[in-house]
């Protein structure tokens, strides 16, 4: 098959999230397979170049505003599909990226991919107040320049957090996009449910399909340490992925633990309300355990082997999360994890086969959960070993291959039969 992806973020030059690192899984997954795959995606100048990379063509197109990449991508792919035919094109349902392309290219089978959609992310954000936004915003502009150094100030001035108002907005156009697709896949069961009930996409068109996820040989490596007394939380420090859930579980973790430290891993956002980074806003909560508890930062992906073997137990308190990448990490490099079970974790862990599950918002629970493996060695070591045989078994890229396979040629199947798009399913 020609396989086409189009997404806003793509490794190594635009990855902010987990769209990014799962589609660069995936790219390489349908190349290694033997399908010619190409990329549509942004650079870090903003400039207009086809590279191959590692086997699979990567399209930067050229834009000045987030919202408006799904137009200059459209072009870019129609113009190439013109040139070559793709058989399917593959994009996410977050801010509808392949929309445009639809438009100009109405009988291209499609999968839309779901991720987080804009308005649940809104909804989970819940940003309160002119600091909160300001510093919010500051802080996004930060991180972007972080990631991509060549942008321009002016460039820098086109991300915006957008209102709940404007994700209501994106909201419409996010869920007309799911309809016209030939198949919705899903890494998860609560974001197949979303699509059927909140966006009324109808059921034989909607397919769980996890993240691939093929880790490397140093994760693999490690092994759990025996005597660790160490807890890591590994995410962007916000409020939706439980952050101060479990800054109200630490001083109880501390107090039945004294030898437990914590590490904060990932780059932080403001807390709502007061426009206070997170880590500051934590450390101040937490000042009287002193260095017990740590803020390290955002680490790049190729040192994040070095950070798991320094930590014993990963939490992930996530209010609601879908298939996050940074778990499928820490069970690949064989630690006890303890996650909500809210959202895709708990399938992960295959509620609590191997790992530990609470209820998000729960701080009580997850404390006595981390504290139940910190007492107890032999439970971290067969829990992480069990969580790492759960990634080779359940999510390799030859097994998510097949998977996605199949998954594409039915959509193809169903594209055939419909024919050409009408306008208004565009």
């Amino acid at each position: 098959m020609r396989i086409a992806y189009i997404s806003c973020e793509y490794p190594p030059e635009s990855v902010w999230g987990g769209i990014g690192t799962y589609v660069g899984q995936a790219a390489r997954m349908m190349k290694d397979l033997g399908h010619h795959v190409e990329v549509f995606t942004t650079s870090g100048s903003r400039r207009w170049s086809r590279v191959m990379v590692d086997g699979i063509l990567v399209h930067y197109v050229q834009w000045t505003d987030r919202n408006e990449f799904g137009v200059a991508a459209g072009h870019a792919f129609a113009q190439r599909h013109a040139e070559e035919p793709f058989d399917v094109l593959e994009g996410p349902e977050y801010k509808a990226d392949a929309r445009v392309a639809i438009k100009l290219v109405p009988a291209i089978p499609l999968v839309v991919r779901m991720h987080t959609p804009s308005l649940t992310i809104a909804r989970l954000t819940a940003d309160n107040g002119p600091g909160a936004r300001l510093g919010h915003a500051t802080a996004m502009v930060k991180h972007i320049a972080a990631s991509l150094v060549k942008l321009k100030v002016p460039e820098l001035l086109s991300f915006r957090v957008p209102t709940i108002q404007q994700a209501y907005e994106l909201d419409r156009v996010e869920q007309a996009h799911a309809r016209a697709a030939d198949i919705v896949s899903s890494p998860c069961k609560d974001l197949c449910e979303h699509a059927r009930i909140e966006w009324s996409v109808a059921s034989d068109a909607i397919q769980l399909l996890p993240y691939p996820y093929a880790p490397n040989a140093e994760y693999l490596a490690l092994e759990p340490n025996v005597k660790g007394y160490t807890v890591g939380y590994v995410g962007r420090m916000e409020r939706r992925k439980g952050i101060e859930d479990f800054v109200a579980a630490i001083p109880l973790i501390m107090e039945a633990v004294p030898e437990a430290k914590i590490k904060f891993i990932g780059s932080p956002v403001p807390h709502p309300g007061t426009g206070v980074p997170y880590d500051k806003w934590l450390l101040e909560r937490l000042k009287r355990f002193g260095d017990r508890v740590e803020c390290l930062g955002k680490f790049p992906l190729a040192e994040m082997p070095s950070v798991y073997a320094g930590l014993d137990i990963c939490v992930y308190p996530s209010i609601w999360e879908n298939f996050p990448n940074v778990c499928l990490e820490a069970m690949s490099a064989a630690r006890a994890v303890v996650a909500t079970n809210s959202g895709g974790m708990h399938e992960m862990l295959e509620d609590g086969k191997h790992g530990r599950v609470v209820p998000p918002q729960d701080h009580r629970a997850l404390s006595a959960a981390v504290i139940a493996l910190l007492r107890d060695p032999a439970e971290r070591i067969r829990s992480g070993h069990s969580a790492r045989q759960r990634i080779l078994d359940a999510y390799g890229p030859r097994h998510i291959g097949q998977m996605t396979e199949a998954l594409f040629l039915e959509a193809i199947r169903r594209r055939q039969l419909a024919g050409p798009r009408p306008k208004t399913q565009q």
